[in-house]
C-alpha cells in the first residue's frame, strides 16, 4: 500500500486511484497523519462486490449525498431497476432539492428515449 498526501490527491487523483487499483488500497495523509483510505472494491476479494456497490449507492442516496440517477450509476444498475429496488425497500425518491430532481428527470427522459 502506498501513501499520498492530500496535496497529491488534489493535484493528481488518478495517481492515487491507480495505486489503489494496483495494491487494493492507498492511504491519504494530512500533516503526515492517516486521514482516509482509498479502496479498490474489485481487488478486495469480496464475495459479492455488486452487493457492496448497491449498499454504497443506497446509503449515499438515503443520506442525500447523491441523486437517484447517480446512485443507480454507483450500483451499476439501470435507473428503472434501481427505482424498483427503492420502491421494494420503501425508500422515497423525491427527497432532494430542485437540481437533483431536474437531474433525475433528465436521466429518466434519456432512458425513455433509449439513451441510458
Amino acid at each position: 500500500m502506498k501513501a499520498f498526501s492530500i496535496r497529491q490527491l488534489k493535484s493528481n487523483p488518478s495517481t492515487v486511484l491507480r495505486a489503489a487499483e494496483q495494491d487494493a488500497m492507498a492511504l491519504v495523509t494530512s500533516h503526515q497523519q492517516p486521514t482516509a483510505l482509498v479502496v479498490a472494491l474489485d481487488r478486495l476479494g469480496l464475495p459479492d462486490p455488486a452487493a457492496v456497490r448497491s449498499g454504497l449507492a443506497l446509503s449515499l442516496f438515503r443520506s442525500g449525498s447523491i441523486s437517484v440517477a447517480s446512485a443507480a450509476q454507483v450500483a451499476d444498475l439501470p435507473l428503472p431497476r434501481f427505482l424498483e429496488i427503492l420502491a421494494a425497500l420503501k425508500i422515497p425518491v423525491l427527497e432532494g432539492d430542485a437540481t437533483d430532481l431536474q437531474d433525475d428527470l433528465a436521466a429518466a427522459r434519456r432512458w425513455l428515449h433509449g439513451g441510458a
